[in-house]
C-alpha cells in the first residue's frame, strides 16, 4: 500500500508538466508564473524562491504552505511536405498540417517553508513538476496506402503509416518531478545564501520510439513509458538593500539521471529490442534584479540553459552501425536531440493599488534551442514557446490565507523548420543482406530529402489556482509584531498598537493623532497643550504658558491688563506704556536688565539672569534627539526628522549661553572604523543643522562614538535600533 501511495504521488506531480522554454517550465505556482517566472531577486512566494534561488527563501518566516494546481494545454501543429517524384516517377508534391490532439492536463506544485523570526535559518521542502513535453498526432488517413488517396488534398507525409515511410500515429510524453530540500541563511540583514539538494524522477514515452533500431520489415517499435531517477543541487545568493533594490544569482547543476530502459514491441505485437537512453536535465544559470517601492514590485531575470553539455541533448544524428554488412551506415536509430544552449528573459510587475487584491503581469522570452537542420529529430518535443504572457492576481482573505490565480498564453516565434530526414539508403528492402543503395556520409550525413520540409509551431494556454497558508509569519518592519497580527506591517510600530507607530510617544497611535510628530493629549486628538490651559498648542498663542481665553491662551499673571506674552514684567503689575513693567526688566525674571546677562530671556538669579537646563528640559531634548532618523547607511536626514530638529532648536533658543554637545552612536553592524566615521558624520550633521537654525557655533560641538556606548542588545533587531541614536546634552 505504501509503495502504491508513493507511486501515485510521483505520477501526480510528473504526469502533467508541459514546458514552455525548451523542455523546462518557465515558473512554478500561480504567483511565480504570473510574474513571468522571475523570482531570482524578487521572492513573492516560497515556490518561486525555492525553484529559482534558494537564498531568497530567507525573506520568509513562520510556517508557510503553498499548493497550486493548474490546467495546461499545449497545441502544437506539425507540418511536412515532399517534392514531386518523391513517391515515384510522376508523383505530385504532397503537403499537410496536423494539430496535436492533447487536451488540458493538470499541473500541481507543492511547497512548505518554515523558520523563526529570530532565527538566521529558513528551511523548505518542495515538490514541483519542472520539465515536460508531449504530442499526440494521429496517423494520416489520406496516405498512399489508402484506396482513396488524393495527393491534391492535404496529406501530411511524416504521419503516413510506417509501411509508407512515415511515423504513423506519433505520440510522446515526458515529465520530470523534482523534490528539493532548501536551506537559506542570513549572513547579515542584507545578504543571504542558500543551498538545495534535489532529487528527481522522470518518465518518457515514445510511440514510435526513434531511439530504437527499426526492423527492415516491421518499422519502428512502440515503447512503454520508461522511468529514471536522478540527483543534483542548487546554490544561490540574495541581497536586499532595504531601500527598494534587490539582487540575486543562482546556479542549478545538471540533474544526473539514471539510464532508461524501454520495453518495446513492434506494431504487430512482436517483441523488439529494449533500447537504453539517458536524458539528463540541463544546468541553469540565473541572475536577477528586483525593486519594491510603495505599491510596486518589479522583477527581471536572465537565465542561461546549458543543453550542449547535457547527456541526451549533446549527440544528434543517426546511430551508425559498427559491424556487419551495414558497417558505416545508419541503423535508423536516433542518437539524441542535439539542442543548442538557450537564453531566457523573464519580467514581472506586481501592483498593490487595491488593498488585499494585488495584480500581476508577466512576460517571458526564450530563444529556440533547435537547429533547423535537426528539426526532424525534435518532432516528439515541439514545446518551444518564444513569447509567453501572463496575468494573475491574489485575494488576501486574511493574514494567514490567500488565493492566487493566473492565466498564461504562449506562442512560437514562427515555425521551427528543416528537411525531412531518411536513413533508408541503408535499408535492405530486397533481403539480400546488403544495403540497397549508397549512403552519402560526406555530403548528406543526415539523409536530408531534397525539397522536403518538416516544421512545427505551437501555442499554449494555462489556468492555475493556488492556495497559501501562513501559520506564523513574517515581521517585515522588524517591530516584534508578526505581519499577520500587524495592522501596519510595513512601518515600525509598537505591540500596544498592533504594530502601528506612535512617533511622538504620547500614547496615541499616529493614525488617530492629529499631531503625530509632537507628544500630545487624547482630549486634544493627540496634540500637545504644553501649558495645560485647555488650548492645543497649534491654537494657543502662548503654547508654553497657561493663559486666558480673552488672550487666546496667553496669561496675564500680574493682572495688569498686559498679556504675559507682551508683558516684560509678567509677574509684577506694571504700566501698559512700559510694556507691563514698573521698571526695565525686559524678560520679567525679576532681575533688572542692567544686571541680567540674558535680558531678553527669563533666567535664574544664580545664573545671572540666564536660563538653566533642568532635568525635564534635558529629558525632552533627549527624547527628541533619539527620534532623529537618517537614511540607511548615510548621514542625511529622513523627511520626518525636520520636525524634531525644529522642536530641538526651539528649546535650545532659550539656552544660547549654555554649552551643548551632540553625540552620535551606532549599532555593532559593520566595522568599528566605519561606525566611528558614520557616527561622527551624523553628529556633525545634527550640529550643523542647529547652527544653521541660529544656535551659536561657539556653544556647541559634536562627538562620534560609533558602537562604543550601546544602550541595547546588539544581538537583537530591537537592541540594534536602540543603539542607532543621537544624544544632545548640556555640558555642566
Amino acid at each position: 500500500m505504501l509503495n502504491k501511495s508513493i507511486k501515485f504521488l510521483f505520477m501526480f506531480f510528473v504526469s502533467f508538466a508541459f514546458a514552455q522554454t525548451g523542455h523546462l517550465m518557465q515558473g512554478v505556482g500561480a504567483v511565480n508564473m504570473s510574474m513571468g517566472g522571475a523570482a531570482t531577486a524578487q521572492p513573492l512566494d516560497i515556490s518561486g524562491a525555492m525553484h529559482w534561488n534558494p537564498a531568497a527563501l530567507s525573506v520568509f518566516d513562520g510556517a508557510i504552505l503553498k499548493l497550486d494546481v493548474g490546467m495546461f494545454k499545449g497545441t502544437p501543429t506539425l507540418y511536412s511536405s515532399l517534392p514531386v517524384n518523391m513517391m515515384g516517377p510522376g508523383s505530385p508534391a504532397v503537403s499537410g498540417a496536423t494539430e496535436s490532439e492533447l487536451g488540458y492536463s493538470p499541473m500541481p506544485a507543492l511547497a512548505f517553508a518554515w523558520g523563526g523570526a529570530d532565527s538566521k535559518s529558513t528551511f523548505g521542502i518542495s515538490v514541483f513538476g519542472v520539465s515536460g513535453f508531449g504530442v499526440d498526432f494521429p496517423e494520416e488517413t489520406n496516405s498512399p496506402l489508402s484506396s482513396s488517396f488524393n495527393p491534391g488534398e492535404s496529406s501530411n507525409p511524416i504521419l503516413y503509416p510506417q509501411q509508407a515511410m512515415g511515423f504513423g500515429h506519433l505520440k510522446s510524453s515526458y515529465m520530470l518531478m523534482q523534490i528539493g530540500f532548501t536551506w537559506a541563511y542570513n549572513i547579515s540583514d542584507n545578504f543571504s545564501i542558500g543551498l538545495q539538494p534535489t532529487f528527481n524522477y522522470s518518465a518518457l514515452e515514445l510511440a514510435p520510439n526513434p531511439i530504437a533500431r527499426p526492423s527492415q520489415t516491421k518499422g519502428y517499435p512502440t515503447s512503454e513509458a520508461a522511468a529514471a531517477y536522478g540527483y543534483g543541487g542548487q546554490v544561490g545568493l540574495f541581497y536586499d538593500s532595504h531601500s527598494g533594490f534587490k539582487m540575486g544569482a543562482s546556479y542549478k547543476s545538471q540533474q544526473y539521471m539514471s539510464e532508461m530502459e524501454f520495453e518495446s514491441k513492434y506494431l504487430d505485437g512482436s517483441d523488439a529490442d529494449s533500447p537504453l537512453y539517458t536524458m539528463n536535465f540541463p544546468a541553469i544559470y540565473s541572475v536577477g534584479l528586483g525593486y519594491s517601492k510603495g505599491i510596486v514590485d518589479f522583477a527581471l531575470d536572465y537565465r542561461y540553459v546549458d543543453y550542449e553539455n547535457t547527456e541526451g541533448f549533446i549527440e544528434s544524428g543517426w546511430e551508425i552501425a559498427e559491424e556487419g554488412p551495414f558497417t558505416g551506415f545508419p541503423t535508423g536509430a536516433v542518437n539524441g536531440f542535439g539542442w543548442q544552449n538557450m537564453s531566457i528573459v523573464s519580467a514581472g510587475l506586481q501592483l498593490k493599488a487595491i488593498e488585499k487584491v494585488p495584480f500581476r503581469f508577466g512576460y517571458t522570452y526564450s530563444t529556440n534551442p533547435i537547429k533547423d537542420e535537426l528539426a526532424f529529430y525534435s518532432v516528439p518535443a515541439t514545446a518551444i514557446i518564444a513569447h509567453a504572457f501572463q496575468f494573475g492576481f491574489s485575494i488576501l482573505f486574511s493574514d494567514s490565507f490567500s488565493l492566487d490565480a493566473v492565466y498564461h498564453y504562449g506562442m512560437s516565434d514562427g515555425k521551427t523548420s528543416g528537411n525531412l530526414l531518411n536513413p533508408t539508403p541503408a535499408m535492405d528492402f530486397n533481403g539480400d543482406g546488403f544495403p540497397d543503395g549508397p549512403w552519402d556520409a560526406t555530403n548528406n550525413p543526415l539523409g536530408k530529402i531534397p525539397g522536403s520540409e518538416v516544421a512545427y509551431d505551437m501555442n499554449t494556454h494555462m489556468f492555475m489556482l493556488g492556495l497559501s497558508f501562513n501559520f506564523g509569519g513574517k515581521d517585515a518592519d522588524a517591530d516584534g509584531v508578526k505581519d499577520k497580527e500587524d495592522a501596519c506591517p510595513e512601518v515600525y510600530g509598537l505591540e500596544a498598537f498592533n504594530g502601528c507607530p506612535d512617533s511622538d510617544a504620547d500614547g496615541i497611535q499616529d493614525s488617530a493623532d492629529a499631531c503625530p510628530n509632537t507628544p500630545g493629549l487624547a482630549a486634544l486628538n493627540g496634540c500637545p497643550d504644553s501649558d495645560g490651559d485647555g488650548f492645543s498648542d497649534q491654537d494657543d498663542y502662548c503654547p508654553d504658558v497657561a493663559g486666558l481665553e480673552q488672550f487666546n491662551g496667553c496669561p496675564d499673571s500680574d493682572g495688569d491688563g498686559v498679556m504675559d506674552k507682551n508683558d516684560n514684567c509678567p509677574n509684577e503689575a506694571g504700566l501698559v506704556e512700559n510694556s507691563g513693567c514698573p521698571m526695565l526688566d525686559a524678560d520679567g525674571d525679576g532681575i533688572a536688565d542692567a544686571d541680567d546677562n540674558c535680558p531678553n530671556i527669563a533666567g535664574m538669579s544664580e545664573n545671572n539672569g540666564c536660563p538653566v537646563v533642568t532635568e525635564e528640559v534635558q529629558k525632552e531634548i533627549t527624547d527628541l534627539a533619539r527620534a532623529i532618523y537618517f537614511n540607511t547607511g548615510k548621514f542625511t536626514f529622513t523627511d520626518e526628522t525636520k520636525v524634531r530638529l525644529d522642536k530641538i532648536n526651539t528649546i535650545l533658543g532659550d539656552f544660547h549661553t549654555t554649552n551643548f554637545v551632540v553625540e552620535g552612536h551606532t549599532d555593532s553592524s559593520g566595522s568599528n572604523e566605519i561606525n566611528k566615521k558614520l557616527s561622527q558624520q551624523r553628529s556633525d550633521a545634527v550640529m550643523q543643522a542647529l547652527v544653521q537654525a541660529g544656535f551659536p557655533a561657539s556653544m556647541i560641538k559634536s562627538i562620534g562614538y560609533g558602537e562604543e556606548n550601546p544602550i541595547g542588545d546588539n544581538n537583537t533587531k530591537k537592541g540594534k535600533q536602540e543603539n542607532r541614536r543621537v544624544e544632545i546634552r548640556a555640558e555642566k
